[in-house]
């Protein structure tokens, strides 16, 4: 159970951040809820004492009103997923303005709670619409997810108020800036990822016993993606390399490009991007790790392309006492020899007119050094860049090359 009411000067803070009314991330999660429900309207409400505040809504206006004039004020303290399906049934909601049609003639109302961090209730997500109806297991189960995002995103947005300023030192406090980065990194992307996933519950549902071949096919895709994302997402921004290790497994680097490439035809296609393997080994590695790899250094190859020269790129291994190498190689406008020691250093970027945050690389040598190996970069004579990484051989099967 989360305790009951904020105190009413971090309330405020909340209000203040939610009444934004240009924050698009809470938006899209308040129009996902509303579709996700079936339902006209949904809105954010903050209890205040005795008010009720819902200052974030979609479908009506934001207001203010007495607690007795809400749905939430009875649920306000219930950790689970409130449903009336009709609200002429309940003697409690008959006469308040949002069913009576003094504001509006709602029927349905649902809700699921807000928390802080520490378990401190903050409020509820809520969804009303004219017409009674239910919410099934998956509708309910979305719902909360959605809630907990919204108070993930409330969280991150009082976080940056608080310090709004990221400084990129040296040395020792660098270690302060990653991990600032990870945890905003980590609510940022929850909040899509937590869309992501309710739509792709949403339409299997809603596709049930109706889908194609090619429609299964894809929401498996969408699916995976979204659990390897949420993996990724773990994993990339709290690495541990006792951990990686624990969960290392037979890794066929090959599968994992051609995967990769199919994940990014929206990306390599439109630039004509070739992609080329060549003996890629089966390691023993995490695989989520090993995606997150190869995505940065083909993403990188991509964004660091020559102007109108279509990027190619390719993937080589080649194996190496106690191990492997894994090249990336491509055609791209290279790294300048002065900038090439630095470059896997956070904040660091090869050419400074190419959008990007000096992230890509860092994480690389940071996924590879967890499993015990290092990164490089090469120059390539004809033009380019290569990168490369080290994998030491670890316990298991033995591993064997797969030709790409």
């Amino acid at each position: 159970m989360g305790s009951s009411g904020a105190a009413p000067a971090a309330v405020d803070e909340v209000l203040r951040v939610l009444a934004r009314a240009d924050d698009v991330d809470f938006q899209d999660l308040l129009r996902l809820a509303a579709g996700l429900c079936d339902a006209e309207a949904a809105g954010v409400t903050i209890r205040r004492e005795e008010i009720f505040h819902v200052p974030l809504t979609y479908g009506i206006e934001p207001f203010v009103c007495p607690a007795d004039d809400t749905f939430c004020a009875t649920v306000m303290d219930r950790d689970e997923v409130v449903v009336v399906r009709d609200a002429q049934d309940h003697a409690a909601y008959r006469t308040i303005s949002w069913v009576d049609g003094t504001r509006a003639s709602s029927r349905f109302y649902a809700s699921a709670p807000l928390h802080t961090p520490d378990g401190v209730s903050l409020g509820r997500l809520c969804v009303i619409d004219p017409r009674p109806h239910d919410l099934g297991p998956m509708q309910r189960r979305s719902l909360s997810t959605l809630a907990a995002s919204v108070a993930q995103l409330i969280e991150l947005r009082l976080r940056r108020e608080a310090d709004p300023g990221i400084t990129r030192p040296d040395g020792e406090a660098a270690t302060t800036v990653i991990s600032q980065i990870a945890a905003e990194l980590s609510h940022d992307m929850r909040v899509p990822l937590a869309a992501l996933t309710a739509g792709v519950e949403l339409l299997e549902d809603q596709l049930a016993g109706h889908r194609t071949p090619a429609v299964a096919t894809l929401l498996d895709r969408m699916r995976s993606s979204a659990g390897r994302l949420l993996r990724m997402l773990e994993q990339n921004l709290d690495v541990d390399p006792v951990e990686t290790r624990r969960g290392s497994t037979d890794v066929d680097l090959g599968r994992v490009v051609e995967q990769l490439v199919a994940d990014s035809a929206h990306v390599l296609d439109p630039v004509g991007a070739v992609v080329e393997t060549r003996n890629l080994p089966v390691v023993r590695a995490d695989p989520d790790a090993m995606y997150s790899v190869l995505q940065n250094l083909l993403g990188n190859a991509v964004k660091f392309a020559r102007p109108d020269v279509a990027p190619w790129i390719r993937v080589t291994a080649r194996r190496r006492p106690g191990g492997y190498r894994i090249a990336v190689r491509d055609n791209g406008v290279g790294i300048p020899d002065e900038r090439r020691v630095q470059a896997f250093a956070l904040f660091q970027r090869g050419d400074h007119d190419v959008e990007g945050h000096g992230i890509g690389l860092a994480t690389v040598s940071r996924l590879v050094r967890a499993h015990g190996g290092r990164a490089g970069i090469e120059s390539v004579p004809e033009g380019g860049t290569e990168v490369w990484f080290e994998l030491p051989d670890q316990t298991g099967p033995a591993a064997s090359p797969t030709t790409g």
